[in-house]
């Protein structure tokens, strides 16, 4: 297979794989402050009404937002990037937010601050509050919201960023576009993804692999895909029912910044299955090589393309490429 002109193009001063899994903790651990309606509360202390119409129906929209130690302290990447995706998500699903895009970033920097974290993950979700057993929640539920923070290193865990996971195709389809707004981050969506990833438990598989009613490829359960053949970086598109990832959009952005070609188009299972090398991306799951899917075996490791850009990534959004600082927002 065709490997990257040279092992670590301008990454010298990032740590050995070694030195970052052990500087990165595996905790999920919730941290106290959440704010909440605008402001600040004890996260112990909150409740949600058992009659919200989300509870029931999955109306909710959310996002999730990192948080990564820098020279200059934590700093959050793309938050407003990620905030303005779920106010469109909002928008589709009939929810009134009533806060506006500054000021949700600013509330995501605040309880950052207060929670004292570093490596960690935001959750902000706007959800339809209490209100009548109805299919209509705009008409009478109000429009709450919500940004909770958990410390969060390796989410997968030292060996998938090092060695990869194993994939497996799951029998459910993905939903289609023309059957929900798949690009909107809504959590009734999500029980597609449930079912996908208890099927690939229950093999022993680390994730499962969704593909469209049309037999093409959709993504992973959580995430994106991309593979490599012959050197080209191919993933797909809006087309293909997928969630467009702000992870993904981040390595395309590397790839065109390494002279990487990219080809963006709808692919088959059997075109990843031909693949010379695959990884997955998203906000927990960073980039995540993939070592095995459905029994064919890729490659993995620091002579891959997906190691350079799992690499690459880390060392923007750590603050450690001047080139992508506007990628990140300080806490501090």
């Amino acid at each position: 297979m065709a490997t990257p002109k040279s092992e670590w193009p301008g990454f010298g001063d990032v740590p050995e794989d070694a030195e970052l899994a052990l500087s990165r903790s595996e905790s999920q651990e919730l941290a106290r402050w959440v704010w909440q309606d605008g402001e600040s509360r004890d996260g112990e202390r909150l409740s949600v009404h058992y009659y919200a119409n989300s509870l029931h129906y999955g109306t909710a929209v959310f996002e999730g937002i990192r948080c990564y130690p820098t020279e200059r302290g934590p700093a959050l990447v793309r938050p407003r990037d990620h905030i303005d995706r779920m106010l469109s998500s909002a928008r589709l699903y009939g929810m009134r937010v009533p806060y506006g895009a500054d000021e949700l970033v600013r509330a995501a920097i605040e309880i950052t601050r207060r929670n004292g974290v570093d490596h960690a993950y935001l959750r902000p979700i706007a959800w339809f509050g209490y209100g009548p057993i109805d299919l209509k929640p705009k008409q009478v539920c109000p429009v709450q919201v919500l940004i909770a923070v958990r410390r969060l290193g390796t989410y997968l865990g030292e060996g998938a960023l090092r060695n990869g996971i194993k994939v497996l195709t799951s029998s459910w389809r993905r939903l289609h576009h023309t059957m929900l707004p798949v690009m909107a981050k809504a959590s009734g969506h999500y029980a597609n993804s449930v079912l996908a990833a208890h099927e690939a438990l229950d093999r022993g598989y680390d994730d499962a692999l969704l593909l469209n009613a049309d037999g093409t490829v959709s993504g992973v359960t959580g995430g994106n895909v991309f593979f490599v053949r012959a050197g080209r970086l191919h993933t797909n598109d809006e087309s293909s029912s997928i969630v467009p990832g702000i992870t993904r959009d981040c390595i395309l952005t590397l790839a065109h910044a390494h002279d990487i070609e990219v080809v963006i188009r709808g692919f088959t299972r059997e075109e990843l299955l031909r693949a010379d090398e695959v990884f997955l991306t998203g906000t927990a799951a960073e980039v995540t090589p993939v070592r095995e899917l459905d029994g064919v075996e890729f490659p993995t490791g620091k002579r891959t393309f997906g190691a350079l850009f799992q690499r690459a990534y880390l060392r923007a959004v750590t603050g450690k490429n001047p080139d992508f600082v506007d990628w990140l927002t300080p806490v501090t």
